[in-house]
């Protein structure tokens, strides 16, 4: 074995009790993890201190060498460890550059999901946890807490109550799942697919030069900083129409079985142990707990924005029959256009000219600084660490007041090939205390798919990519600040094995929360340096950019709810055929006709733009409407920031309110139910008139 090979192994099999770093050391979490791709051969071998989680015999052991007293202690350590070890086999199937490592790594993700799922569905596991007291008299409410969660996951999420022959065939079910799943993620990720141009289809586009030329051609790839400036600023209808096509089909040929496979199977393990629909299923652990409420949500929303649909699709018919009179009516890729064109010409918004404002790196910046300041921290960019890649950077962030360390970071901005084709922060380990009373740091990466800056040319992101930064950043905060006891309250969401996290429409609220910063005029002042002079964002332009926030939304926002809608409808069903308005579909049919029905666009024909929409396979399952769920109460979070006192002194960044917003909203982490910290910050019962004000 080479000394590297020798060296990695060594990373990759440390002991399964991570220390906790103090502020002086500047090792990182993943050090030596991914670097080559010698890792494959090693990450089976590296697979097996995991395996501790995997059968009740084992587990027993863990009970015997901790504390035999506390089953749910012994446990809850077991699960922390087992979680914070995974991400060294997993993170590899997102950043890696071999493929046959994403495809080893991905297998082992589909392993270590098996071997979590099977501790919960262990029948001998939950009689032992069962007769352990669980009441605020022998613990604490964090741990009464985590005792309920557990009990409630595996009495009434894997079937406590089912027989042993129902309990394999459950397994089997969601292993199936799980490496469809992953197939399904893998295949848009590992995508490859991309569209030759000339120069003058490409007309419109200001840089020509991000597209590399291939066979004096300009090569167009089907990722987001590609395809997103010619649907936005490409004159050629076209050439508009050729990209809007390949997104439709992307991964259509392997990915549209594989949609309806689990579909099937979602709703076959949901009716194992007793529910009547994987929706149900799913919403049962939610805040909104059942799937009428949901489509109430969905429904209300639908009628306070067809107003604006009715209003916005007229206007841009009008505009585009003044600019192209012949070429007939609005199709789905004009929409991006020709709502770039609407706010250009009467709302002054010009996203090329925007984005000269915007260079990456100052954006990055002033980001962590504001940050920094709003949540009493400190940012540290470990210059010596290793790291999978030139482009990923590594922060430590300690408190500001007590220079304690809190958590680490990782900064994975660009698109590469293989990698993560969307937008995600992704745990690497979670928040939760040793026997010894001593706190495993949380560990997380932001994976980006920003522009990228090229040879003599910086990274110059459009405002939708800095709000998306901002954004993201905000769960990474989420991440790093969650100061949970045990990992199953820490930050965690479907990407990884691990279980753990907040109701999955509570995910997105606190990083809406944020979100919501990066709109008003003293952040814009802050976040704007213009290229080419250093200026500042001038007032007209904040001003018609907010006014614009809520302009062509209309549509946008239309579209996401039908996808939501679509979303419940087939999870509410066993399989294909789907009825809707008394005619039968497939999910591919379906889809195509929700899109028409509630947005007025017709759909590229034949096509299934669900074949690579990655959230139904990534944990967003029946919860899709978590977004625009999470934006009402979002909004509700920040008017206390927008009512303060500070903000009446044009001083929106509160820092003392910042501090609160950590302490009974990041910090929590799953340590309460997502009701409860909404009313602890906001100290009433949450509303949603903010979100609905906001649409007038």
């Amino acid at each position: 074995m080479s000394n590297l090979s020798h060296r990695l192994r060594s990373a990759l099999t440390l002991s399964s009790r991570p220390r906790s770093y103090s502020h002086r050391s500047s090792s990182s979490p993943l050090r030596h993890a991914i670097c080559t791709a010698t890792v494959f051969h090693i990450i089976h071998a590296s697979l097996h201190p995991l395996r501790g989680i995997s059968t009740c015999e084992t587990f027993q052991r863990c009970i015997k060498d901790g504390n035999s007293n506390d089953p749910f202690a012994a446990f809850s350590l077991a699960l922390g460890h087992a979680s914070a070890e995974s991400a060294r086999v997993t993170l590899p199937s997102m950043v890696h550059a071999d493929a046959m490592v994403r495809a080893e790594s991905n297998r082992m993700k589909d392993e270590l999901a098996n071997m979590f799922s099977a501790a919960f569905t262990d029948g001998k596991l939950l009689k032992t946890l069962s007769n352990h007291p669980q009441n605020e008299v022998h613990n604490s409410p964090e741990d009464v807490k985590f005792m309920n969660d557990i009990v409630f996951i595996m009495q009434t999420r894997n079937g406590g109550g089912i027989t042993e022959e129902q309990r394999s065939e459950l397994q089997n079910k969601r292993k199936h799942i799980e490496e469809l799943c992953t197939a399904f993620c893998s295949s848009i990720n590992e995508n490859a697919d991309h569209l030759l141009f000339t120069d003058d289809e490409l007309k419109g586009i200001s840089d020509l030069d991000m597209f590399p030329i291939q066979d004096g051609k300009r090569k167009v790839s089907l990722k987001a900083p590609s395809t997103l400036p010619i649907l936005k600023f490409a004159d050629c209808s076209e050439t508009r129409r050729k990209v809007s096509e390949a997104l439709s089909r992307k991964c259509q040929e392997e990915n549209t079985p594989r949609f309806e496979q689990v579909l099937r199977l979602r709703h076959e393990a949901a009716n194992l142990i007793g529910y009547p629909h994987h929706a149900a299923y799913e919403l049962a652990p939610k805040m909104i707990s059942d799937v009428d409420a949901a489509t109430k949500v969905l429904e209300e929303c639908l009628r306070a924005y067809k107003p604006k649909l009715e209003q916005e699709m007229k206007q841009l018919s009008e505009l585009k029959r003044e600019m192209n009179p012949e070429e007939g009516e609005l199709q789905t890729w004009d929409m991006m256009y020709y709502m770039r064109e609407y706010k250009a010409r009467f709302a002054g918004i010009d996203d090329a000219v925007l984005r000269q404002y915007f260079p990456l790196e100052h954006v990055k910046q002033t980001i962590l600084s504001i940050y920094e300041k709003l949540l009493g921290l400190k940012f540290m960019q470990e210059k010596d660490v290793e790291v999978w890649h030139d482009d990923v950077e590594c922060y430590s962030v300690f408190d500001a007041a007590t220079d304690e360390l809190q958590g680490y970071f990782y900064l994975d901005l660009f698109p590469r090939p293989g990698k993560y084709s969307h937008q995600c922060v992704y745990p690497l380990r979670p928040s939760y205390i040793l026997e010894n009373g001593e706190r495993v740091l949380p560990a997380c990466v932001n994976l980006g798919n920003l522009t990228a800056p090229r040879p003599g040319s910086p990274s110059l992101l459009l405002f939708r990519e800095v709000e998306t930064f901002f954004h993201e950043f905000g769960h990474v905060m989420h991440c790093v600040l969650t100061n949970s006891k045990h990992s199953l309250h820490a930050f965690s969401w479907s990407a990884v094995p691990w279980p753990g996290g907040v109701e999955q429409d509570f995910l997105e609220i606190p990083s809406m929360m944020l979100e919501n910063f990066v709109w008003q005029p003293e952040v814009l002042k802050l976040l704007s340096h213009n290229i080419a002079d250093g200026s500042r964002l001038p007032d007209a332009t904040i001003k018609a950019l907010n006014e614009s926030r809520s302009l062509m939304t209309g549509y946008t926002k239309t579209k996401y709810l039908a996808m939501a809608m679509y979303d419940l409808h087939v999870h509410c069903s066993a399989s294909a055929p789907y009825r809707l308005d008394g005619e039968c579909h497939d999910v591919t049919s379906l889809f195509n006709v929700m899109m028409k029905n509630y947005t007025g666009i017709d759909q590229i024909r034949g096509s299934f733009a669900g074949a690579s929409w990655l959230h139904l396979m990534q944990g967003y399952d029946a919860g899709y409407y978590g977004y625009i769920y999470s934006e009402c109460y979002a909004a509700d979070l920040f008017s206390i920031f927008e009512t303060s006192s500070s903000a009446e002194e044009n001083e929106l960044i509160d820092a003392s309110l910042g501090l609160k917003y950590r302490q009974e909203i990041l910090a929590r982490g799953a340590t309460k139910r997502g009701e409860e910290m909404l009313m602890s910050f906001l100290g009433r019962a949450q509303s949603t008139s903010s979100f609905f004000d906001r649409l007038k």
